[in-house]
């Protein structure tokens, strides 16, 4: 099984998407609707193009993760740096080093990256996903969420990408208000640590809804399955 063809086409041919999608009765693949959605700064969604050849990986990391799952450990790369390699390279971005974004582009745009595990440690199929944020959400968390220039959200099945995302964070706001609010109602701290929310969620069908779908090449935002 290939991922690229010799045109650089993915994995999916548009025959293969029609079964696919009549088995799980989603019906015809709607025409594309690449390049009308706008983002803030003005140019035109999606503005990842997924041009890097990440075949080889695949191939790799399906290889380890079958030899992983014969012992019973069902997401190998949990910690995410396969996740994060295959993602960078996908889209050519750059991994930041220190604290903050988590990848630049060859502009300098800022990008934070969330990945989404399908099956459990336990080796159990999720049918209802949502992405996690941080353990201790602050006021400074939220502001450098909304500076970023795009979100890329991967939702991954064990070693093989599912389904990957970019979403504004203009998009998001809801979510950053509302955590702002709890925030809020903890009062000023007197010392110590500042206030935080332990991890709060965005359920995966936001994005799925209001973000533009950049792999597989499908031409709509909801991915094929559950979400």
């Amino acid at each position: 099984m290939t991922l690229f063809d010799d045109h650089g086409g993915t994995l999916f041919d548009e025959e293969a998407l029609r079964h696919l999608r009549d088995d799980v009765g989603l019906g015809p693949i709607p025409a594309p609707d690449f390049g009308q959605r706008v983002s803030p700064d003005g140019a035109h969604l999606p503005v990842l193009e997924p041009t890097g050849n990440i075949e080889h990986l695949l191939a790799q990391g399906a290889e380890i993760q079958a030899a992983a799952t014969l012992r019973g450990i069902h997401n190998v790369f949990d910690d995410g740096g396969y996740k994060e390699l295959l993602m960078l390279s996908l889209f050519n971005l750059r991994k930041l080093d220190r604290e903050g974004d988590d990848a630049e582009d060859a502009e300098g745009r800022r990008y934070e990256m969330k990945t989404v595990a399908r099956v459990s440690s336990a080796g159990i199929r999720k049918t209802s996903l949502s992405i996690t944020t941080e353990h201790t959400l602050t006021q400074a968390n939220i502001d450098r969420y909304r500076a970023t220039f795009l979100w890329i959200v991967a939702v991954f099945d064990q070693s093989h990408p599912e389904v990957i995302y970019e979403i504004p964070p203009a998009k998001l706001e809801r979510y950053f208000a509302e955590w702002e609010k709890k925030l809020a109602l903890q009062g000023q701290p007197v010392g110590g640590a500042p206030n935080h929310l332990n991890n709060p969620k965005i359920p995966l069908k936001w994005i799925a809804l209001h973000g533009v779908q950049v792999w597989p090449k499908i031409g709509r935002s909801n991915p094929v399955g559950h979400l």
